[in-house]
């Protein structure tokens, strides 16, 4: 891994000499991504680069608040054009873009950078800028920005600003720094959009959400010899809750306030006979190493997989058929 200070010099270099350039984001973006591909969007079009921001997954509506969500495709075509330049954001490993045979078609050789925070990141880029001491993705494309002194206008402020506060859960969970109180609070100087961004995501709820988080909380089961409390919610919960399938997320942000387990789990039925599976902790237990046993992957404090399979509930018993 690069120091910070000679990845961000070689990003930017390499942005610089680019003519047509591929922001991407991973599947079933969250906050952090959609902020900071959005945020490295309004960057590199200010240079006027030809650039193009491709996710797999349609935005979810919660975050169409955002600025430049309009610039989002998920065009599989935009990979029959040459780019000098692509770049993976908040994305540990490669396929959680679900775009690798995708990259083979493009008709040009290109510089791959990858920029993200998570402990696992598996380092596929020419140019890899990891720190996973930071609270988000957006923090680091903050200190990126910062790096190559540009000015943040009220739309990178908001987008970035989106990052920090749902990957420290709304500044409530361990990824929550100094560092990043202080980065929030001179982006709300530059006109970040707190209220909105707050309404959007930590608060955004309704009466069939919380009606599908009452079945994860009537199962809830503690295993004491692991300390661990987990949770289920299969395809038929979130089918007759009308929920939009990202729910397993908040459950597991909610439930860490626990006292009781030192890991929390929430296993979640998606409709390609694939089990989600979050998790959390409050204590020193590496999550990450834990979430990579099962071909996942994330932070200490809070990581995620997913199995082949379905969930079973028998005899008292829970199990992957």
């Amino acid at each position: 891994m690069q120091n910070h200070k000679t990845a961000s010099h070689d990003v930017q270099a390499a942005i610089k000499v680019a003519d047509k350039i591929l922001l991407i984001a991973h599947q079933n973006p969250d906050g952090d991504c959609l902020g900071s591909v959005l945020a490295m969007y309004r960057y590199i079009a200010s240079l006027d680069k030809d650039v193009t921001v491709f996710c797999n997954h349609l935005l979810p509506s919660n975050f169409s608040f955002l600025p430049n969500t309009d610039k989002l495709t998920n065009d599989h075509t935009v990979f029959t054009q040459k780019y000098d330049l692509v770049i993976t954001v908040d994305t540990a490993v490669l396929h959680l873009t679900g775009i690798e045979e995708l990259l083979k078609i493009i008709p040009s050789k290109y510089k791959f950078i990858n920029i993200d925070h998570h402990v696992s990141n598996a380092k596929y880029g020419d140019i890899n800028l990891i720190i996973s001491s930071a609270s988000s993705t957006a923090e680091i494309i903050y200190r990126l920005l910062q790096d190559w002194q540009v000015v943040i206008d009220e739309q990178t402020a908001t987008a970035l600003a989106c990052g920090l506060i749902t990957d420290t859960g709304g500044f409530k969970n361990p990824a929550t720094t100094y560092t990043c109180l202080e980065i929030a609070s001179d982006l709300i100087n530059q006109g970040a959009n707190i209220p909105k961004i707050i309404k959007n995501t930590v608060n955004d709820t309704n009466i069939t959400r919380l009606q599908l988080w009452g079945r994860a909380l009537e199962r809830l089961t503690k295993v004491d010899k692991n300390n661990l409390v987990y949770t289920w919610l299969t395809l038929k919960d979130l089918e007759e809750c009308q929920d939009d399938g990202n729910a397993s997320e908040g459950i597991s942000n909610f439930l860490h306030i626990l006292n009781e387990g030192k890991i929390i789990m929430v296993l979640q039925e998606t409709d390609n006979n694939i089990i989600k599976g979050s998790l959390r902790t409050t204590s020193n237990i590496d999550l990450s190493k834990l979430a990579a046993m099962m071909g996942g992957g994330g932070h200490q404090k809070a990581a995620g997989f997913s199995l082949p399979g379905r969930l079973e509930y028998v005899n008292n018993k829970l199990k992957i058929v």
